[in-house]
Protein backbone atom coordinates (compact mmCIF):
# COMPACT_ATOMS: atom_id res chain seq x y z
CA UNK A 1 0.00 0.00 0.00
CA UNK A 2 1.35 3.41 -0.97
CA UNK A 3 2.12 6.16 1.53
CA UNK A 4 2.67 9.85 0.83
CA UNK A 5 5.34 12.29 1.96
CA UNK A 6 4.40 15.96 1.68
CA UNK A 7 7.38 18.30 1.53
CA UNK A 8 6.22 21.87 2.18
CA UNK A 9 8.70 24.52 1.05
CA UNK A 10 9.23 28.15 0.08
CA UNK A 11 12.34 30.10 -0.81
CA UNK A 12 11.67 32.95 1.62
CA UNK A 13 10.15 33.46 5.04
CA UNK A 14 6.61 34.69 5.83
CA UNK A 15 4.80 32.85 3.06
CA UNK A 16 2.44 30.77 5.24
CA UNK A 17 4.54 27.65 4.75
CA UNK A 18 4.41 26.37 8.32
CA UNK A 19 0.67 27.00 8.54
CA UNK A 20 0.22 24.98 5.35
CA UNK A 21 2.34 22.14 6.74
CA UNK A 22 0.19 22.27 9.85
CA UNK A 23 -2.97 22.03 7.73
CA UNK A 24 -1.65 18.96 5.92
CA UNK A 25 -0.86 17.33 9.26
CA UNK A 26 -4.22 18.21 10.82
CA UNK A 27 -6.05 17.00 7.73
CA UNK A 28 -4.39 13.61 8.14
CA UNK A 29 -5.40 13.53 11.80
CA UNK A 30 -9.00 14.36 10.89
CA UNK A 31 -9.07 11.37 8.55
CA UNK A 32 -8.03 9.05 11.37
CA UNK A 33 -4.34 8.84 10.60
CA UNK A 34 -1.32 9.57 12.78
CA UNK A 35 1.11 11.40 10.51
CA UNK A 36 4.83 11.61 11.06
CA UNK A 37 5.72 15.30 11.30
CA UNK A 38 9.17 16.81 10.73
CA UNK A 39 10.14 20.39 11.58
CA UNK A 40 13.49 21.36 10.03
CA UNK A 41 13.66 24.76 11.74
CA UNK A 42 15.74 23.90 14.78
CA UNK A 43 15.70 27.55 15.90
CA UNK A 44 12.05 28.62 15.89
CA UNK A 45 10.38 25.17 15.93
CA UNK A 46 6.99 26.62 15.03
CA UNK A 47 5.53 23.44 13.58
CA UNK A 48 6.80 21.36 16.48
CA UNK A 49 5.08 23.75 18.90
CA UNK A 50 1.74 22.89 17.26
CA UNK A 51 2.28 19.15 17.71
CA UNK A 52 4.17 18.72 21.00
CA UNK A 53 5.41 15.21 21.54
CA UNK A 54 4.60 14.22 17.97
CA UNK A 55 6.81 16.37 15.71
CA UNK A 56 10.49 15.57 15.22
CA UNK A 57 12.84 18.57 15.07
CA UNK A 58 15.73 18.22 12.61
CA UNK A 59 18.74 20.53 12.32
CA UNK A 60 19.77 20.56 8.65
CA UNK A 61 23.18 21.96 9.63
CA UNK A 62 24.00 18.69 11.39
CA UNK A 63 25.08 15.81 9.16
CA UNK A 64 23.75 13.24 11.63
CA UNK A 65 20.33 14.91 11.56
CA UNK A 66 20.37 15.00 7.74
CA UNK A 67 21.13 11.28 7.57
CA UNK A 68 18.52 10.39 10.15
CA UNK A 69 15.85 12.44 8.39
CA UNK A 70 16.38 10.95 4.95
CA UNK A 71 16.81 7.44 6.33
CA UNK A 72 13.41 7.87 7.97
CA UNK A 73 11.81 9.36 4.86
CA UNK A 74 12.93 6.41 2.73
CA UNK A 75 11.74 3.77 5.19
CA UNK A 76 8.35 2.17 4.39
CA UNK A 77 5.47 3.88 6.17
CA UNK A 78 1.79 3.20 6.74
CA UNK A 79 0.96 6.85 7.47
CA UNK A 80 1.50 10.20 5.73
CA UNK A 81 4.63 12.20 6.42
CA UNK A 82 4.78 15.97 6.49
CA UNK A 83 8.10 17.82 6.24
CA UNK A 84 8.26 21.57 6.86
CA UNK A 85 11.43 22.75 5.10
CA UNK A 86 12.77 25.92 6.69
CA UNK A 87 13.58 28.68 4.20
CA UNK A 88 17.07 28.85 5.71
CA UNK A 89 17.70 25.24 4.69
CA UNK A 90 15.81 25.34 1.37
CA UNK A 91 18.77 24.88 -0.94
CA UNK A 92 20.54 22.43 1.36
CA UNK A 93 17.49 20.19 1.73
CA UNK A 94 16.79 19.87 -1.97
CA UNK A 95 20.50 19.51 -2.83
CA UNK A 96 20.65 16.55 -0.46
CA UNK A 97 17.39 15.18 -1.82
CA UNK A 98 18.81 15.25 -5.33
CA UNK A 99 22.24 13.89 -4.40
CA UNK A 100 20.89 10.79 -2.67
CA UNK A 101 18.26 10.12 -5.33
CA UNK A 102 15.56 10.28 -2.69
CA UNK A 103 12.55 10.33 -5.00
CA UNK A 104 13.50 7.17 -6.89
CA UNK A 105 14.39 5.32 -3.70
CA UNK A 106 11.18 6.39 -1.99
CA UNK A 107 8.98 5.35 -4.89
CA UNK A 108 10.74 1.98 -5.04
CA UNK A 109 9.46 1.51 -1.48
CA UNK A 110 5.87 2.51 -2.25
CA UNK A 111 6.33 6.09 -0.97
CA UNK A 112 5.05 8.89 -3.19
CA UNK A 113 6.93 12.20 -2.64
CA UNK A 114 4.86 15.37 -3.04
CA UNK A 115 6.51 18.80 -3.12
CA UNK A 116 4.22 21.69 -2.16
CA UNK A 117 5.86 24.99 -3.10
CA UNK A 118 4.71 28.50 -2.12
CA UNK A 119 6.11 31.35 -4.23
CA UNK A 120 6.00 34.94 -3.03
CA UNK A 121 6.21 38.31 -4.80
CA UNK A 122 9.90 38.05 -5.76
CA UNK A 123 11.07 36.99 -9.21
CA UNK A 124 13.62 34.66 -7.61
CA UNK A 125 10.90 32.63 -5.90
CA UNK A 126 9.25 31.83 -9.26
CA UNK A 127 12.59 31.03 -10.85
CA UNK A 128 13.54 28.68 -8.02
CA UNK A 129 10.09 27.09 -8.03
CA UNK A 130 10.38 26.36 -11.73
CA UNK A 131 13.86 24.89 -11.26
CA UNK A 132 12.62 22.77 -8.37
CA UNK A 133 9.72 21.39 -10.37
CA UNK A 134 11.93 20.61 -13.37
CA UNK A 135 14.66 18.97 -11.27
CA UNK A 136 12.22 16.66 -9.52
CA UNK A 137 10.06 15.41 -12.36
CA UNK A 138 9.61 12.09 -10.53
CA UNK A 139 7.83 13.89 -7.67
CA UNK A 140 4.29 15.17 -7.62
CA UNK A 141 4.47 18.96 -7.51
CA UNK A 142 1.85 21.39 -6.17
CA UNK A 143 2.04 25.17 -6.50
CA UNK A 144 0.37 26.86 -3.53
CA UNK A 145 -0.73 30.47 -3.98
CA UNK A 146 -1.25 32.41 -0.76
CA UNK A 147 -3.72 35.27 -1.21
CA UNK A 148 -2.24 37.02 1.83
CA UNK A 149 1.02 37.58 -0.07
CA UNK A 150 -0.75 39.18 -3.01
CA UNK A 151 0.20 39.25 -6.68
CA UNK A 152 3.74 40.24 -7.71
CA UNK A 153 4.36 43.32 -9.81
CA UNK A 154 3.80 43.45 -13.55
CA UNK A 155 7.40 42.71 -14.47
CA UNK A 156 7.33 39.45 -12.50
CA UNK A 157 3.93 38.46 -13.94
CA UNK A 158 5.25 38.92 -17.46
CA UNK A 159 8.23 36.63 -16.87
CA UNK A 160 8.43 33.09 -18.22
CA UNK A 161 9.12 31.81 -14.70
CA UNK A 162 5.87 33.23 -13.35
CA UNK A 163 3.77 32.12 -16.32
CA UNK A 164 5.19 28.60 -16.27
CA UNK A 165 4.78 28.09 -12.54
CA UNK A 166 1.31 29.59 -12.28
CA UNK A 167 0.11 27.50 -15.23
CA UNK A 168 1.07 24.32 -13.40
CA UNK A 169 -1.91 21.99 -13.33
CA UNK A 170 -1.69 20.95 -9.67
CA UNK A 171 -2.36 24.05 -7.60
CA UNK A 172 -3.67 24.97 -4.19
CA UNK A 173 -5.17 28.35 -3.38
CA UNK A 174 -4.95 29.66 0.18
CA UNK A 175 -7.74 32.26 0.54
CA UNK A 176 -7.63 35.23 2.85
CA UNK A 177 -8.84 34.75 6.40
CA UNK A 178 -10.32 37.72 8.24
CA UNK A 179 -7.25 39.46 9.78
CA UNK A 180 -9.11 39.51 13.09
CA UNK A 181 -8.91 35.72 13.22
CA UNK A 182 -5.63 35.03 11.40
CA UNK A 183 -3.57 35.43 14.58
CA UNK A 184 -5.99 33.10 16.36
CA UNK A 185 -5.32 30.34 13.82
CA UNK A 186 -1.56 30.92 14.18
CA UNK A 187 -1.77 30.15 17.90
CA UNK A 188 0.07 26.82 18.40
CA UNK A 189 -2.17 26.03 21.40
CA UNK A 190 -5.15 25.74 19.05
CA UNK A 191 -5.48 22.25 17.61
CA UNK A 192 -7.05 22.74 14.19
CA UNK A 193 -8.12 19.11 13.97
CA UNK A 194 -9.75 19.25 17.41
CA UNK A 195 -11.50 22.47 16.47
CA UNK A 196 -12.97 20.94 13.31
CA UNK A 197 -13.64 17.65 15.03
CA UNK A 198 -15.89 19.43 17.50
CA UNK A 199 -18.36 20.30 14.73
CA UNK A 200 -16.36 23.35 13.67
CA UNK A 201 -15.78 24.48 17.23
CA UNK A 202 -19.34 24.36 18.52
CA UNK A 203 -18.27 22.64 21.73
CA UNK A 204 -15.34 24.13 23.60
CA UNK A 205 -12.85 21.53 24.93
CA UNK A 206 -12.18 21.63 28.69
CA UNK A 207 -9.32 23.95 29.51
CA UNK A 208 -9.10 25.32 25.97
CA UNK A 209 -7.91 28.92 26.06
CA UNK A 210 -8.00 29.73 22.34
CA UNK A 211 -10.01 32.75 21.26
CA UNK A 212 -11.33 30.61 18.38
CA UNK A 213 -14.02 29.27 20.71
CA UNK A 214 -15.08 32.56 22.29
CA UNK A 215 -17.64 33.85 19.79
CA UNK A 216 -20.03 32.57 17.14
CA UNK A 217 -18.40 34.91 14.63
CA UNK A 218 -14.94 33.46 15.29
CA UNK A 219 -16.17 29.89 15.10
CA UNK A 220 -18.03 30.49 11.84
CA UNK A 221 -15.21 32.39 10.13
CA UNK A 222 -12.40 30.08 11.20
CA UNK A 223 -14.48 26.94 10.68
CA UNK A 224 -15.48 27.98 7.17
CA UNK A 225 -11.90 28.81 6.20
CA UNK A 226 -10.57 25.53 7.57
CA UNK A 227 -13.32 23.52 5.90
CA UNK A 228 -12.36 25.01 2.55
CA UNK A 229 -8.65 24.36 3.09
CA UNK A 230 -9.12 20.77 4.21
CA UNK A 231 -11.44 20.20 1.26
CA UNK A 232 -8.78 21.41 -1.17
CA UNK A 233 -6.07 19.32 0.46
CA UNK A 234 -8.26 16.22 0.18
CA UNK A 235 -9.13 17.01 -3.43
CA UNK A 236 -5.45 17.23 -4.33
CA UNK A 237 -4.77 14.06 -2.37
CA UNK A 238 -7.28 12.18 -4.52
CA UNK A 239 -5.75 13.54 -7.72
CA UNK A 240 -2.27 12.51 -6.60
CA UNK A 241 -3.45 9.03 -5.62
CA UNK A 242 -4.99 8.61 -9.07
CA UNK A 243 -1.77 9.73 -10.72
CA UNK A 244 0.25 7.40 -8.52
CA UNK A 245 -1.95 4.48 -9.56
CA UNK A 246 -1.59 5.41 -13.23
CA UNK A 247 2.19 5.62 -12.89
CA UNK A 248 2.30 1.85 -12.72
CA UNK A 249 1.27 1.87 -16.39
CA UNK A 250 2.95 5.03 -17.67
CA UNK A 251 5.46 7.63 -16.38
CA UNK A 252 4.16 10.74 -14.59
Amino acid sequence: MKSYTYIIASLHARTGKTLLARLFADNAILTGQYPEIFDTDATERKLAACFPGRAVVTDLDRVTDQMKLFDTLTAPAAVPRIVDVTHRGFRKFFKLMQEIGYAAEARAREIEPVIVYIPDREMESYEQGRILRDHFKDCHFIVAENALIGKPDRQVQQSDHYKSLMAHELNLYIPLLDPMFASVVDDPKLSLSDFMGETAGERRPPGELSLAYLSLEARASIGGWLKGMFGEIRRLGEVIKLRADLSFRRPL
